[in-house]
């Protein structure tokens, strides 16, 4: 189907990649929840940022379950926050989002194909290594998205999703607990384990 539009008007509010993993407990309540952002633009530059909650549901962690963000760009992780994460429902009403510890990321990298069945980023520093895996890849999907149709609810989104079958958050070589669930996205169910690439959020003319 061609655009109605060849330019998208707006204002662009971040493109990059956005991997995550939500794992959770018999009961359906969080487990443990990642975000990985591999940002290319942004009003306050580019950056890497892990968003971790590995105790969702407390609003200190432990050195064993911390809830952390491990940044090589501060004021993104902030800007993150702010204007992105903080407008997710899941990840604004978890406890652990009210007190989490700002951390410098010393070394990140991506390894796997996500083409074939297993994909990872690391992210490394200050006494902290996260490996994120996704197993089992599905075929991607192209996704052109409305304000009604993602969790910040102001932007219009475009991107490709990869979705895993299989997924584990390990914390300096300790995997934690939890299982995926189940999600709608675009009105097709997949997991929450899931791999966003060419991610850009958009905001509509007269949201910014």
């Amino acid at each position: 189907m061609p655009l109605s539009e060849p330019i998208t008007p707006g204002v662009v509010d971040w493109t990059g990649e956005n991997p995550g993993i939500l794992l959770k407990n018999d009961d359906d309540s969080f487990a443990a929840m990642a975000l990985f952002f591999r940002v290319a633009w942004s009003p306050v530059g580019q950056g890497q940022v892990l968003l971790l909650y590995a105790s969702p549901n407390e609003e200190n962690g432990s050195a064993e379950a911390p809830n952390i963000i491990l940044s090589d760009n501060e004021e993104l992780s902030h800007y993150l926050l702010e204007n992105f994460i903080g407008r997710l429902a899941a990840f604004r009403d978890a406890p652990a989002f009210k007190n989490l510890t700002h951390l410098v990321a010393q070394s990140v990298h991506s390894d796997g194909d996500p083409m074939s069945h297993r994909y990872s980023e690391t992210i490394a520093g200050e006494g902290y290594t996260v490996e994120l895996v996704w197993e089992q890849l599905e075929a991607p999907r192209a996704l052109e998205l409305m304000p009604n149709q993602v969790g910040s609810g102001i932007h219009t989104m475009y991107t490709v999703l990869v979705p895993a079958q299989q997924a584990q958050i390990i914390v300096n070589g300790k995997s934690l607990p939890g299982k995926l669930g189940t999600r709608v996205q675009a009105g097709f169910e997949t997991t929450t384990a899931f791999l966003y690439f060419s991610e850009t959020w958009i905001i509509p003319p007269g949201d910014d």
